[in-house]
């Protein structure tokens, strides 16, 4: 058409509308075979990461062609410190589990509160004992404390003086080789949790831990990849230089661990110990002096 007959067509309602039209209807086909190609890609993708981290599950637990451990500095007295009674199950199990089983590694937990304030004190002493003898830990290993300004409160943070005086004691005491805590998001961002890392930052800080012991902290991960189960493998393995993991034998021995605390067995837990990657991979990392000391600029 020439270019007088196209000034003329387009002054013709009729052709403008057809114009219009044909134009949406081409959008409207590309979009969809665009979107339509890349869920193709997607689930293609999708496939193939899950078919990547279940041959990598059995790569490392059944195979053995992957070393996936990669362990703590050490190990030789290791003492493991909670906020509460389930805390030794919910995250720090697949370390215990593969702690325990070291012939020459004794491994101590540290049980900041009971839930005293919640009239529970009794209860849930007991139910931490019976958990620990599924996970290995010896009683004479355990020690339990019912600390007045340590109340088991999801709106109180506690005095970092007190808990890191509490901690050094109990390094001092049975001359701890290796600290393992929560790190400054806690897991779940529970305040109990995270006052221990900054307590155990500024004895760090403050060169009060003994040159002898070293300090991990078990690594908070978004919520994604805390329901990941076993799809958190490759990026625990790329992310993370200290971690460990534990086969399905030993998922059932923490599963086990965790319903000795009976009276904390709530449906979202149930649905917890199923999908959550900390009932099958631990990755930690060393405390380093230059982050501590960032973290504590920040926290001020």
């Amino acid at each position: 058409m020439s270019e007088v007959g196209q000034a003329f067509a387009w002054q013709d309602p009729y052709f403008f509308v057809t114009y219009v039209n044909e134009s949406v209807s081409n959008f409207q086909i590309e979009f969809v075979n665009y979107t339509r190609e890349i869920m193709e890609h997607l689930v293609v993708g999708s496939f193939l990461y899950i078919f990547i981290c279940i041959f990598s599950y059995f790569a490392v637990i059944r195979w053995k062609l992957l070393s996936f451990n990669k362990k703590i500095k050490n190990p030789k007295r290791v003492l493991i410190v909670t906020a509460h009674p389930d805390d030794e199950c919910m995250f720090f199990g697949p370390t215990i589990l593969n702690l325990t089983k070291q012939t020459d590694t004794t491994v101590y937990l540290m049980c900041l509160s009971t839930g005293k304030n919640y009239g529970m004190d009794v209860t849930r002493r007991k139910e931490l004992y019976k958990a620990c003898k599924v996970l290995g830990i010896k009683d004479s290993s355990i020690m339990v404390l019912n600390h007045d300004d340590l109340p088991d409160d999801i709106k109180t943070r506690w005095p970092e003086e007190t808990v890191a005086a509490l901690i050094l004691h109990q390094i001092e005491i049975y001359d701890i080789t290796a600290l393992i805590t929560f790190d400054r998001s806690g897991i779940s961002s529970h305040p109990n949790h995270f006052s221990i890392y900054y307590a155990v930052a500024h004895l760090s800080v403050n060169k009060e831990i003994p040159k002898g012991c070293t300090v991990y902290v078990l690594e908070s991960i978004n919520v994604f990849r805390k329901y990941w189960f076993i799809l958190d493998i490759p990026l625990s393995f790329l992310l993370s230089r200290t971690r460990y993991i534990v086969g399905p034998k030993d998922r059932v021995v923490i599963r086990d661990a965790m319903a000795q605390h009976k009276s904390q067995m709530v449906w979202f837990r149930k649905i917890y110990l199923v999908f959550s990657r900390y009932i099958v991979i631990n990755t930690l990392q060393e405390m380093n002096t230059s982050d501590i000391e960032l973290d504590l600029s920040i926290e001020d």
